[in-house]
């Protein structure tokens, strides 16, 4: 419990250190830049987390492999651990060499957006350092994984404050007279990256004897370990394509500066994001808990308390948004902010939606039924292109928004439905008996 309480304070603490990263560095790179290059930026770490799309995170399987195991240094532990870090290197260099060839496949013959035109080997260089940046990242999942088995992962945590803290000084100190789209983009989306690093080299330190060179290639270990994050890599697939991938798409298309508004406001949705899941990823260990042990009050109790909290929140949120969103933002950013009526209220209700939506998806986590959970977010994901594409067309960034909205919507009822028909989970929705027997 102890190990639990401090991994969750130090993770919780990174957290915040990271939008109060985000929050500073956010005005400083639009003053610092100018607000065509800051537009460019967003575009950049819109595209360069496309990445994220195709990888297949092995961090949740060995931590569950090693925790499994009473000895960590048992034949199977070893060889799993090794096998894991070799297929996770390949992998992951070979995803960083198909999208950089890829990304510039593409530019051979996409026409070019005057400012990106103007800026295109810092745009260029600034993507294919962000993708071997992300990748790298993925790779060291693999060590994450590791001290996540031995409930140590405040160790990780703790090297990540160190580089956040890091970043936020070389932001404040040396950005301001060296401005780059470079430079604020590693500051603004990897300024954990160098702790994730250092912790993965302590990893191997402390843990000497989980890696070895004697180990088969095992067709069953890899399918373990390409297929059992699966589901969640599908889910992570879908919200990466309806938060992530409209900035840098419409702003290739039409310019950076046509959604500098939609790329400030989707950053500090990612933001609002890290703090929904830090609460509901959590308590979908907590739902499959209770329900392994089948305490059905304690289930439904937990889950209506934790849904109200939730929920009123994100209305507060969405509510402040919608009535102080313009003279927040323009004090803020120290800019004047100009967006429609629309555009406010899809921003509120998306506020909403998406913390309805993580807290569904995590009830379904909790009741292992990960499968329709994934099924559902790629529809999502599929719906949203077309539409988002047609509503930007007509309505511009607002309409982006509103594409969000319905999607997510749809999704969020979908979700709804499936978790009514659920022998326990279905009495939260419902008005009955927190206390009557299972069907």
């Amino acid at each position: 419990m102890k190990s639990i309480i401090i991994s969750a304070s130090s993770a919780g603490a990174c957290r915040i250190l990271a939008i109060v990263l985000n929050l500073v560095g956010i005005p400083l790179a639009l003053a610092k830049l100018g607000p065509s290059r800051f537009g460019l930026l967003l575009v950049i770490l819109s595209i360069s987390s496309w990445i994220g799309f195709a990888n297949i995170g092995m961090g949740r399987v060995i931590a569950n492999t090693v925790a499994r195991r009473s000895s960590s240094s048992s034949r199977f532990t070893v060889e799993f651990v090794s096998l894991a870090t070799v297929l996770a290197a390949v992998i992951n260099l070979l995803l960083f060499l198909v999208a950089t060839g890829l990304f510039f496949l593409f530019l051979s013959f996409a026409p070019l957006e005057d400012v990106i035109a103007a800026n295109y080997h810092e745009f260029a260089v600034t993507i294919v350092i962000m993708f071997f940046a992300l990748s790298l990242w993925f790779f060291l999942s693999v060590f994450e994984g590791i001290d996540a088995g031995h409930h140590q992962l405040h160790r990780l945590y703790f090297f990540q404050l160190i580089s956040y803290s890091l970043s936020l000084a070389i932001l404040l100190l040396v950005f301001p007279t060296h401005p780059s789209i470079t430079f604020a983009a590693y500051l603004l989306n990897l300024g954990f990256l160098l702790g994730s690093v250092f912790h993965a080299v302590d990893v191997v330190r402390r843990n000497r004897n989980l890696f070895s060179l004697n180990f088969g290639w095992r067709w069953r270990t890899i399918r373990l370990l390409t297929l059992s994050s699966l589901d969640f890599t599908v889910i992570s697939l879908g919200l990466g394509v309806i938060f992530q991938f409209a900035t840098g798409l419409f702003g290739f298309i039409d310019g950076p500066e046509s959604v500098v508004e939609l790329g400030i406001f989707m950053r500090l949705m990612q933001s609002y994001g890290s703090l929904v899941i830090a609460f509901t990823f959590p308590l979908s260990n907590l739902v499959a808990f209770r329900l392994k042990r089948r305490d059905v009050a304690s289930v439904v109790r937990t889950v209506r308390l934790s849904g109200i909290m939730l929920l009123s929140g994100s209305i507060v949120g969405g509510a402040g948004f919608l009535i102080l969103g313009v003279p927040i933002l323009s004090f803020w950013l120290k800019s004047a902010i100009h967006i429609d009526r629309l555009f406010l209220v899809s921003g509120s209700l998306l506020i909403v939606l998406g913390a309805l939506h993580f807290f569904l998806a995590a009830l379904m986590t909790g009741a292992a039924d990960i499968r329709t959970a994934s099924r559902i977010h790629i529809l999502e994901a599929v719906a949203f292109l077309p539409l988002a594409f047609l509503l930007f067309r007509a309505l511009e960034q607002s309409g982006v928004l509103l594409a969000m909205d319905i999607v997510l919507g749809a999704g969020t009822l979908a979700m709804l439905g499936r978790l009514r028909k659920h022998s326990v989970l279905g009495r939260v929705f419902a008005v009955r008996s927190a206390y009557a027997p299972i069907a």
